[in-house]
């Protein structure tokens, strides 16, 4: 194949294949989530490289808040509430992970539900003097509820608060590795298999796409805000970048 066959042939059938290569990135538990506890400094440098990593690659991200990390005293923390809007100051989305991140099926849906509209009432009026929207929600644990009522009544809940419900595509245990990094003195050999393990998930549920639906479809990655993702999600990003993703919204996921 001569090079201007290659070109065209490039042009009309490689390159639509890589833009169908989507990943939207969310990110769980904000402000921060780790296993040693962590201080005003280790959450401002944790939010400060989450959030440089995201703009760098032009992430537009959405965070899911836990209503209780916000509060201190039954007041909100401004110490607190500053990181979330450091979050929307670097264009960022926030949503709705309960309060008490609790999973659905280990407690009643009223239960459930008032962890729901706690965190709600803490985020919905301070994002509305913003001009921000509050329209996702994310499942702690990605629990939908053990029974069909469960579900059911959850799903009419959060259709009267107006939440959209923000699943996971790509389901991963970045906490386990984010723990053992801790645990190891923020060693750089587990980083570097956090990443390498990253993209074998990716692949597995690529896989699971085509088996499934005989097509790419937009996936959307669930990581939490902890000490292996402020430190690795820049290499885990570039690797995707490498591989033809393109980074996208919730809404266009």
């Amino acid at each position: 194949m001569n090079s201007c066959w290659f070109a065209i042939f490039s042009t009309l059938f490689l390159q639509p294949v890589l833009a169908q290569k989507k990943i939207c990135i969310t990110i769980d538990d904000l402000p921060g989530v780790a296993y040693h506890p962590l201080t005003a400094a280790d959450q401002e440098l944790l939010t400060q490289q989450l959030l440089a990593t995201l703009q760098a690659y032009r992430v537009p991200a959405v965070g899911f808040v836990i209503g209780n990390q916000l509060v201190s005293n039954q007041q909100i923390d401004p110490e607190k509430q500053a990181l979330l809007q450091r979050w929307l100051g670097a264009g960022m989305e926030l949503g709705n992970h309960t309060f008490a991140h609790r999973g659905l099926n280990a407690i009643s849906a009223q239960a459930y539900q008032r962890d729901v509209w706690e965190t709600d009432a803490l985020l919905r009026p301070w994002l509305t003097r913003q001009n921000q929207p509050l329209r996702y929600f994310r499942h702690p644990y990605l629990q939908r509820g053990n029974t069909l009522a469960k579900r059911d009544s959850l799903v009419s809940y959060l259709a009267h608060l107006h939440y959209q419900e923000a699943p996971v595509t790509i389901d991963n245990g970045d906490y386990l590795f984010s723990k053992a990094y801790e645990k190891a003195g923020l060693a750089d050999s587990i980083g570097q298999q956090y990443v390498h393990y990253m993209l074998d998930v990716v692949d597995y549920y690529e896989s699971q796409t085509q088996a499934l639906l005989n097509r790419p479809m937009a996936h959307i990655l669930g990581i939490h805000a902890n000490p292996i993702n402020a430190r690795y999600l820049s290499v885990l990003l570039a690797r995707l970048r490498e591989r033809g993703y393109q980074f996208i919204s919730l809404p266009d996921a």
